[in-house]
């Protein structure tokens, strides 16, 4: 008497993606595509798996990539050339976690080749190193690496910039981390009303807005600074939208005029602080 295995339960939910992908509305070739990848999925799984430790990222988002790569793996895929479908698979599965991480995954996007750079520097710093030699200088690193000595120094500041560190960690001082000896990194940014005080092009735009029709100072902050749309403006002030913006786009040509007379006029760092009064008109002999 013979006896037939029940399925266990993700044969079975391979099954039912499989029948539900052949009622897709979808062409033949893309549903045997899709099928084939469904029968490998294990194989973006074991990818993922493989480069969990190895870098950032989170499990889910890995599969995700790793699951993109199979299909585009499984599009190009050949089975007249003999070869398996996992020795073709999970290189390209691998490959799009990589590119992943070096495109994605950071919230600070460094160029590829600055990466290559630096990562190639400290190559050749730890072979140095493991020959029982003295470390190289900047200027020797760069010399070895056929590049400018500027060029290694963004690849340092930009490697370091990559971490993310939080404002409310302390700064150690002396060789301490004791926070109750440190101060927090947030302490040490400037203000925004100091940088503003000290700032004379910050004066003399205050002053210039100042000068103008308080009405036509409210026409700008609320289009430029809140944000608001000119059809809602004009509509809030019960004015035509046209009417509106010929108004305010006149008002910044005549600051642009004033700017560009002080700035003629000095340097940006010493800026004549505009008068608050309103000019005179000129008369019809003028």
């Amino acid at each position: 008497m013979s006896s037939t295995t029940a399925p266990t339960p993700p044969c079975r939910r391979l099954e039912r993606l499989q029948r539900r992908e052949q009622h897709r509305p979808i062409p033949a070739s893309i549903q045997k595509r899709n099928g084939l990848v469904l029968q490998h999925l294990g194989l973006a799984h074991h990818a993922a798996n493989q480069q969990l430790p190895r870098g950032g990222g989170e499990y889910d988002d890995l599969c995700q990539e790793a699951r993109l790569g199979l299909v585009k793996s499984l599009d190009r895929f050949e089975p007249s050339r003999g070869h398996q479908v996992s020795s073709y698979a999970i290189p390209k599965a691998t490959g799009q976690i990589l590119h992943y991480r070096r495109d994605r995954l950071h919230t600070l996007r460094i160029p590829w080749r600055i990466k290559d750079l630096h990562t190639r520097g400290m190559r050749l710093q730890e072979q140095r190193l493991q020959a029982g030699q003295a470390p190289f200088s900047d200027a020797d690193l760069a010399a070895a690496l056929g590049v400018a000595p500027q060029r290694w120094q963004l690849a340092k500041s930009t490697h370091q910039g990559q971490r993310l560190l939080s404002l409310n960690a302390p700064v150690p001082r002396g060789g301490r981390t004791d926070a109750t000896e440190a101060s927090e990194r947030i302490d040490l940014l400037p203000s925004p009303e100091s940088e503003a005080q000290d700032d004379p092009q910050h004066h003399w735009l205050h002053e210039a807005l100042q000068s103008l029709d308080p009405t036509h100072r409210r026409w700008l902050w609320s289009h430029w600074i809140d944000g608001i749309p000119l059809g809602k403006l004009a509509e809030r002030e019960g004015m035509d939208r046209r009417t509106l913006s010929t108004i305010m786009r006149n008002t910044l040509q005549h600051l642009r005029r004033r700017a560009a007379a002080a700035f003629s006029a000095a340097s940006p760092e010493v800026l004549p602080l505009p008068s608050p009064a309103a000019q005179p008109r000129p008369s019809a002999t003028h």
